[in-house]
């Protein structure tokens, strides 16, 4: 039976702990393919002058209140799903639809790539900090007509005040900016995103809260603006 799990999302990002440990440099950093294609690849490449295991899986990906959620899927199969990479060396992986079909809107999916843990010498009496690394990449399987739609407001509860982005089109929205402004007091107050935090799917919405000593005032005029896709917008 298939089991859903739940992930810390880490997007073109790369844990090294040990001073010997490997940086896998992923490119492309997210993948867009057409509800027609059926394939792609991507570069692995090892920084470092260290070797390095690594086992490549891929995840239907979904969000539930305003969390990331990942499932296992048989959609898109990786080739091969585990690579030994040499110093300074690079490997290209397929990524394959098995029924690749039209979609009305646009499907989703992260592929993470994990490094595997060096065999353990027990002779040795210190043995450090053994982190694992990880990156995920985010993959858009998406019909050439799907859209993104994106509206924002300021809401209250329990008197914290905080942003709600809605995305109600039919494609993904990452949010590259979220600024709130204060257009009475002539203030502005930036929240962070990036692409752990920042992308919204088709259908779902997101809450962000406002720091900053932001201080809501029923008086004053709001508005939210926000850079999606790279689009500059304003609600």
């Amino acid at each position: 039976m298939k089991t859903n799990i739940l992930f810390t999302l880490i997007s073109a990002f790369v844990f090294t702990i040990q001073t010997n440990a490997a940086s896998i440099r992923l490119s492309p950093v997210s993948i867009e393919m057409l509800d027609n294609q059926t394939a792609t690849s991507i570069n692995l490449y090892n920084q470092s002058s260290d070797s390095t295991d690594l086992q490549i899986r891929v995840f239907e990906w979904l969000q539930e209140d305003g969390k990331d959620l990942l499932k296992p899927t048989d959609d898109i199969v990786i080739s091969p799903p585990f690579v030994k990479l040499a110093p300074t060396n690079s490997y290209n992986l397929r990524v394959v639809r098995i029924q690749p079909n039209t979609i009305s809107g646009e499907k989703t999916y992260r592929i993470i790539v994990d490094e595997l843990p060096k065999p353990v010498d027990s002779r040795k009496a210190s043995q450090g900090l053994n982190v694992l690394l990880r990156s995920s990449l985010p993959v858009f399987i998406v019909n050439k007509d799907a859209i993104t739609s994106i509206t924002g407001s300021i809401q209250i509860d329990q008197n914290i005040p905080y942003v709600v982005i809605n995305n109600t089109g039919s494609r993904h929205a990452l949010l590259n900016e979220l600024i709130v402004n204060d257009e009475t007091a002539h203030t502005s107050f930036p929240i962070k995103v990036n692409t752990v935090n920042g992308y919204i799917l088709s259908g779902k919405s997101k809450s962000y809260s406002i720091l900053n000593n932001f201080n809501y005032q029923s008086g004053h005029k709001y508005t939210i603006s926000a850079t999606v896709n790279g689009k500059a917008m304003k609600f």
